[in-house]
């Protein structure tokens, strides 16, 4: 008996051994290949950024303190000609990101939930991308969270986030570019990142008035309001790129390892999530940057791009909601007081 149960439990012993090391020999084999990943975007990034680059690279990016935003914002400043300005909510942590790029990484601080704050950013950003020599000029949109924290007042956190904040940033900006005087700026290249829940939006009419009156639904809050910005570039995409210069496209970047997901996941649960098979960051930053750097995105406006992959030409294929999406620009500019801003530029 007692030889059996020692025998037993030698083979109970070698079992774990040879558990422990097809573990080990599998968590090798996928980081060797999350490494791989990242080493091939990487580098195709930096392929895609050096034809257009320039000689006085400029790019604004919003939400650049985490997530796609910092990779990108890294990757982009190993060419020597970039300059970055980045905006984001937390600007000294920020700044402590970007330190060894003083000079060619300028933060400043933007809070999307304040349209004040978005304002003030647009100007920035507007004489951030006349400024300089010849080059590369960029916006992305980037920043957001699938359910942050509720503002304070007013519209719905999701909401200012996704769609009213980067409504409000690119719109100035092209009020801001038609100006007398601001003839001959740059093209800028406009990347406002998506996703690909927004085609479980049910969005109408009635929603709309719900986020007015500070009862959205937190449930599709997100999807609902990446419908709206996809409508918004459906409609507006001719209009900002004829008079503006600004070549709006989307972007999704796939299901990527970010902190976006942070708010709608159990804190406990948040860190087994890395191993769902997401993209690094490195892959989806290349997937957003893809839309703007490469060459056909100043010679057409309004592509919905998954990568290299167009996904939709969204003026045409959403033809069939232009008059709710007109609706929802009407809406935006209303909730934005957007003319009410737009005007003091006038006067």
């Amino acid at each position: 008996m007692a030889a059996r149960e020692s025998g037993g439990m030698r083979f109970i012993a070698k079992s774990l051994y040879v558990s422990a090391a097809l573990s080990g020999c599998a968590c090798l084999a996928f980081g060797l290949r999350h490494l791989h990943r990242i080493s091939k975007a990487r580098r195709r990034l930096r392929a895609l950024l050096e034809p257009v680059a320039g000689q006085d690279a400029r790019v604004v990016i919003t939400g650049a303190n985490s997530g796609i935003a910092r990779e990108l914002s890294w990757q982009l400043l190993q060419h020597p000609s970039v300059a970055l300005l980045l905006g984001c909510r937390d600007k000294q942590s920020t700044e402590n990101l970007f330190a060894r790029h003083k000079g060619r990484a300028i933060v400043h601080q933007l809070d999307l939930l304040n349209p004040d704050s978005v304002q003030a950013f647009c100007e920035e950003a507007h004489a951030f991308l006349k400024g300089g020599g010849a080059g590369l000029r960029m916006l992305v949109s980037n920043a957001g969270a699938m359910r942050p924290p509720p503002a304070a007042q007013g519209f719905d956190a999701t909401w200012r986030t996704h769609f009213l904040g980067p409504f409000l940033l690119t719109e100035l900006l092209g009020r801001l570019r038609c100006l007398p005087g601001e003839t001959g700026a740059q093209p800028v290249r406009v990347v406002q990142v998506s996703s690909s829940l927004e085609r479980q939006s049910e969005l109408d009419a009635s929603k709309l008035e719900a986020v007015a009156q500070g009862e959205a639904n937190q449930d599709t809050a997100y999807a609902d309001s990446k419908r709206a910005l996809l409508l918004w570039i459906s409609v507006r995409c001719q209009n900002l790129a004829f008079k503006g210069g600004l070549y709006c496209h989307a972007a999704t970047p796939g299901m990527v390892d970010t902190e976006l997901g942070w708010h709608s996941t159990s804190p406990w649960l948040w860190p087994f999530t890395k191993f769902l098979g997401m993209m690094p960051p490195a892959e989806g930053a290349l997937n957003i940057a893809t839309a703007g750097l490469r060459v056909q995105a100043t010679e057409c406006f309004g592509r919905y791009m998954d990568g290299q992959e167009e996904l939709e030409n969204l003026a045409m294929e959403r033809m069939g909601e232009k008059r709710f999406a007109v609706e929802v620009v009407k809406w935006a500019t209303t909730a934005t007081a957007l003319d009410q801003r737009a005007a003091g530029y006038e006067r």
